[in-house]
């Protein structure tokens, strides 16, 4: 595979993510999808929603690092899933919701998630385990779980090479 067969992350934005599903920026005072309260003190901001639909179970994933070969997806018919990171910067590849029996290489897009920044991801999207911008990284989730299998499909025309800015020029 050469680095022309790869495909670069690019910060997530509402409008970059909006067939995906939704974003929240809990790290400024602009998104209108966050209520912000203050103290003596303190600052904090809140989803004006509930953050999935459903009575989501929060877990956690040990991600590796980017880069990475995207080989293989999932995705939940029957529940949103909501991702965001811990400490660290992660990166998210997904490609769209579909009826098919896998994703296909081509239609694969990768984000960089930033710490308080969150997506929620629609039903049916495509995605792989996310992996770390600078190392491996853990991050969380939430979905709505013991709805069904959700079986890891292999990626149709092969594996994508996943990459951030930050080996674009390294030959990683």
């Amino acid at each position: 595979m050469t680095a022309s067969d790869g495909i670069v992350a690019s910060p997530v934005t509402a409008e970059n993510f909006s067939r995906y599903g939704k974003v929240y920026d809990l790290t400024g005072d602009t998104d209108p999808q966050v209520i912000w309260t203050a103290g003596d003190g303190w600052r904090d901001g809140f989803t004006r929603t509930p953050l999935i639909e459903g009575s989501g179970h929060l877990g956690i994933t040990r991600g590796g690092s980017a880069p990475w070969h995207c080989t293989a997806m999932e995705r939940h018919p029957h529940t949103e899933e909501a991702l965001f990171c811990a400490a660290q910067p992660i990166v998210l590849a997904v490609a769209p919701a579909s009826d098919a029996d896998a994703p296909h290489r081509d239609e694969i897009e990768a984000f960089v998630i930033a710490p308080g920044q969150a997506v929620v991801m629609h039903r049916n999207v495509w995605h792989d385990a996310c992996r770390g911008v600078a190392g491996p990284t853990p991050y969380y989730w939430m979905a709505i779980c013991g709805l069904g299998e959700s079986p890891w499909v292999p990626v149709a025309g092969g594996p994508r090479l996943v990459r951030t800015e930050a080996e674009e020029g390294s030959g990683a």
